[in-house]
């Protein structure tokens, strides 16, 4: 089995690099081939010169631009991505400490998400603008996952698939001056709305914040822990709605 590993990190999230690679190579899919994609502003740099990593260039973009863009950059390789049996996307921030074999994965299936730990047993925030293409008031769909966009992929034809379709309904929501509540994540959330017997969602013990949610800890093996960061260190969550 081959797996390609897609990772962003611009201006300060290269910083995570380090400890994002050794989470990935030790812990996650131990039986498989992975090559780490890294999509980052200065590629030069030393963090990058591991085996198995293949640097990409891309400019670095103010929030909320350097996530919903997530799709376009991963667009541009595609054909690279294809060569590969599975393609995860993984947080720069979200790091693998504990093994993560083939079996704990259905690797069989054609997507995979992971529960957003802020939404169990309840409603998860849904774009509803219905100008965007990522509102979920144009059918009637099983909200009862909402899934964090940390995480997410699964066979390779699939999820170019789901790339592909997606940069060209941010594009379309861009052009008409919407972007969606949580940009990338609203979209993903949409397909997989979409494309229900397609997903898999595992379990929020795949996406544990370092910081508090003891109830996931007590419930679900932490498998992935995103890394608690300052607001003022890494802007995020605000931007054009």
């Amino acid at each position: 089995m081959t797996a390609a590993i897609i990772f962003i990190g611009t201006a300060k999230y290269k910083e995570f690099f380090d400890g994002y690679y050794e989470g990935i190579i030790k812990n996650f899919l131990t039986n498989t081939s992975k090559t780490i994609f890294a999509f980052t502003d200065n590629p030069q740099d030393p963090i990058f010169a591991k085996p198995n990593v293949i640097t990409k260039k891309i400019e670095h973009l103010q929030w909320p631009f350097i996530t919903l863009y997530r799709f376009k950059f991963m667009r541009s390789i595609c054909d690279e991505l294809l060569k590969f049996d599975n393609i995860f996307f993984i947080d720069a921030d979200l790091w693998a400490v504990e093994t993560i074999t083939e079996n704990d994965l259905p690797l069989d299936k054609e997507l995979i998400g992971v529960q957003h730990p802020g939404f169990i047993n309840k409603i998860g925030t849904f774009e509803t603008d219905t100008r965007s293409h990522a509102n979920i008031f144009d059918g009637y769909y099983d909200v009862n996952s909402y899934r964090q966009g940390c995480f997410w992929g699964g066979k390779s034809e699939e999820v170019v698939k789901m790339i592909q379709q997606l940069d060209s309904l941010v594009d379309d929501d861009l052009k008409k001056g919407i972007v969606a509540v949580w940009h990338d994540e609203s979209h993903m959330n949409k397909y997989f709305l979409l494309h229900p017997n397609k997903v898999h969602t595992v379990n929020a013990g795949f996406a544990q914040p370092q910081h508090g949610y003891d109830h996931i800890r007590q419930n679900f093996p932490t498998k992935f822990v995103h890394l608690h960061k300052e607001q003022k260190e890494f802007p995020r969550f605000s931007g054009v709605r």
